[in-house]
């Protein structure tokens, strides 16, 4: 447990040093989803952040993929219209910190908000993610943080 002691710079700095020796692990994961075949019928792709939603200590990584035809098959592992994937970043192995930290006083969501947002774009672009084969972007779910999404892919620019 990491006491309250930090300021929010040394928090912010501490969080990142917790995510930072996630990242062999991140990029590998985000590979492994590079590799798998993105349908034609796929128009974008989204990962979402979700922080503090069951527990300010565990947040989680989503990507959803949009297109027409959308359907739900819990049985199919491709990609397809509507298809969520949880993304596998080690994000439950994190240190813990204070619940002070997570308080509308500290701020502390909004900081690990931006933080993961952040880091997980450096992951996909050292995974190869630049060049995937849809527009891509992340951003954190609920507004936390900065609110603002980061474009993953060259697709999506322009």
């Amino acid at each position: 447990m990491i006491p309250f002691r930090l300021n929010k710079l040394q928090f912010q700095d501490r969080y990142r040093g917790c995510l930072n020796r996630l990242s062999v692990q991140a990029i590998k994961e985000i590979q492994q989803l590079l590799t798998r075949p993105v349908p034609s019928d796929i128009k974008a792709a989204e990962v979402q952040i979700f922080v503090g939603v069951d527990d300010p200590y565990l947040p989680s990584a989503w990507i959803y993929f949009e297109g027409k035809n959308n359907r739900v098959d819990p049985t199919d592992m491709s990609i397809f219209p509507r298809r969520s994937i949880e993304l596998g970043l080690g994000l439950g192995t994190l240190e813990e910190f204070d619940d002070r930290y997570f308080t509308d006083n500290f701020g502390g969501k909004d900081i690990v908000a931006n933080v993961l947002k952040t880091w997980f774009a450096e992951c996909w672009w050292k995974a190869g993610g630049w060049s995937y084969a849809v527009p891509a972007t992340v951003s954190v779910h609920d507004q936390y943080g900065d609110a603002s999404a980061i474009e993953l892919s060259e697709h999506g620019l322009g």
